[in-house]
C-alpha cells in the first residue's frame, strides 16, 4: 500500500534522525581514543608531581604504595615510551596508561617485575611494544633507583616479543633471575589475546 504524504514525510523524518544518530555515533568512535589519551595524559601529569613527592618515598620504603599510586617509571628508547607505571591492574590503575601487577616483585627485586601497558588508548605507552628486539633496554626508575634491563631473545621455542592467549597467566609467574615482563592486548585494538616482552636486569644504580 503507496504511503501519504504525512506517511512519506515521517519516514523522511526517521531516515533523518537515525543519519544523524549514525553520525554522532560514529564521531564518538573516532574521538574516544582522543579523549582518553587527553585524560590519561592529564593524569600522567599528576602522578609525576605525586612521584617526586616525599610521601611516595615513604610508602615506597614501607612498601604501602596503594592501588593507582605511583609506583615507577618506565622509559623505553626504542618505543619512545616515558610513563609513569601505578600499582595494580585494575580498570582505574590501567586508565592511567600502564600498573604493575600486584604480587609480583618491585622493580629491581629477584623475579619477576610484571607490568601491563595499554596499547591503543589512555596514552598507548606499549603501542608498539612488537618492534622491541634482543639488545633494546627498558629502563625502571623508582624513588631510590634506576634498574636497566635488556630484551632477551627468543626462548623457550617461541620468539620475543610473542603472542599468548588472554587468560595465559604464566608470563607473570615467578622466575628465579631477575626479569621485567611487559604485556599488552593483541592484535591491536582487542583484548582477545596478549602480546608479551620480556627482559632481564643486567645494571642497578642508586639515584
Amino acid at each position: 500500500m503507496a504511503l501519504t504524504l504525512k506517511g512519506r514525510r515521517y519516514v523522511a523524518l526517521g531516515l533523518a534522525s537515525l543519519a544523524v544518530v549514525t553520525a554522532i555515533g560514529a564521531a564518538g568512535f573516532v574521538a574516544y581514543p582522543f579523549y582518553t589519551d587527553w585524560r590519561a595524559g592529564n593524569t600522567q601529569e599528576d602522578l609525576r608531581a605525586a612521584f617526586a613527592s616525599s610521601s611516595i618515598k615513604d610508602a615506597y620504603e614501607k612498601g604501602q604504595i596503594g592501588d593507582s599510586q605511583p609506583l615507577t617509571r618506565i622509559i623505553i628508547p626504542a618505543m619512545g615510551t616515558d610513563t609513569i607505571v601505578v600499582e595494580g591492574t585494575s580498570n582505574k590503575a590501567l586508565n592511567t596508561g600502564a600498573g604493575h601487577y600486584p604480587n609480583t616483585p618491585l622493580p629491581g627485586e629477584p623475579g619477576n617485575v610484571a607490568i601491563a601497558g595499554h596499547r591503543t588508548t589512555y596514552g598507548k605507552p606499549f603501542s608498539n611494544l612488537e618492534v622491541l628486539k634482543q639488545g633494546d633496554k627498558v629502563i625502571l626508575e623508582t624513588p631510590f633507583a634506576k634498574h636497566t634491563y635488556e630484551v632477551i631473545g627468543g626462548f623457550e621455542g617461541h620468539q620475543n616479543p610473542w603472542v599468548v592467549a588472554a587468560n595465559d597467566w604464566s608470563v607473570v609467574e615467578q622466575v628465579p633471575e631477575s626479569m621485567l615482563t611487559l604485556t599488552t592486548c593483541h592484535p591491536r585494538g582487542s583484548d582477545s589475546q596478549r602480546l608479551v616482552a620480556r627482559a632481564k636486569l643486567i645494571n642497578t644504580e642508586a639515584i
